[in-house]
């Protein structure tokens, strides 16, 4: 597998400047706004040219996870550090102090809540990585489709349906949109961000409403997505008993957030399509 790593003096501008806006943010005390710093990458594979995003968490900084990485290695730099994880299918976010340039690389996404309390480690920066086509979406491809809601930090457009259908009928209306399907929740931050959005539109939703999501019960009893990619991350509502059988996805507001409960395909539900770049 070849990569071309293309760095933009303007990103590494955009770096200081940012740093020099945070440091004066905390001598006045304010920890409120949320910043990200932007590292990206573009790489090549069979072809095929991607653009692979590494966003710097500010409300992250310094702090430590129980989990172990998939990799530890010292990197000269942050920018070597994303294109390490680059190179590895599943690495999804990482962690690069600055000082001992230590860089691990993990295969799953990482929130305040899954920070140890009262660990933290001196210049230690936490990044998730995204991979999308080159040719993205835009908020713009998002706006004339029916009004879609373009997320940029993972590079894809969303909309809830509130009319109910079974599990064939949503993915056609989802298929019904340029490059649209059922909303494919593959990781926590995926998870997050959807969370966020319902969110939004709440108004137009009941508790004990149920939202269909992608991916499915195969018969050799693993779950899948359409195109039969094996899911490997999963939300279900435990206290609940789930899954408990039934076939589909969908998602139900607890007081923990919209954890993943199992549903009958040939159930009506509310279902939220997405639409991603190709």
């Amino acid at each position: 597998m070849l990569f071309r790593t293309r760095w933009d003096r303007e990103k590494l501008r955009d770096i200081r400047e940012f740093e020099t806006l945070r440091r004066s943010l905390e001598m006045g005390g304010c920890n409120c706004i949320l910043f990200y710093i932007i590292i990206t990458l573009y790489t090549q594979s069979k072809g095929e040219s991607r653009v692979l995003r590494g966003f710097q968490d500010s409300n992250m900084k310094n702090r430590v996870f129980s989990s172990h990485p998939i990799s530890a290695s010292v990197k000269r730099s942050k920018i070597q550090c994303v294109d390490a994880c680059s190179m590895v299918e599943n690495c999804l976010s990482l962690l690069y102090n600055s000082v001992t340039r230590i860089c691990k690389l993990y295969d799953q996404d990482f929130t305040q809540e899954d920070a140890l309390p009262y660990e933290f480690e001196e210049n230690l920066d936490y990044f998730y990585i995204i991979r999308v086509p080159d040719g993205s979406i835009t908020k713009a491809e998002c706006d004339k489709q029916s009004d879609f809601r373009y997320i940029y930090l993972l590079d894809f457009c969303i909309k809830v349906f509130f009319d109910d259908k079974n599990y064939e009928e949503a993915l056609e209306k989802c298929k019904t949109f340029h490059g649209g399907n059922l909303v494919k929740i593959d990781r926590k931050l995926k998870q997050k961000e959807v969370e966020s959005y319902l969110d939004t539109v709440s108004s137009n939703l009941d508790s004990d409403d149920q939202i269909r999501i992608a991916g499915y019960r195969s018969r050799d009893d693993h779950w899948v997505y359409d195109d039969n990619q094996k899911l490997t991350y999963f939300n279900w509502n435990t206290e609940r008993d789930q899954p408990d059988g039934q076939s589909g996805i969908a998602l139900k507001m607890t007081s923990s957030g919209y954890r993943w409960h199992d549903v009958s395909d040939y159930r009506d539900l509310k279902f939220i399509c997405e639409i991603s770049a190709r």
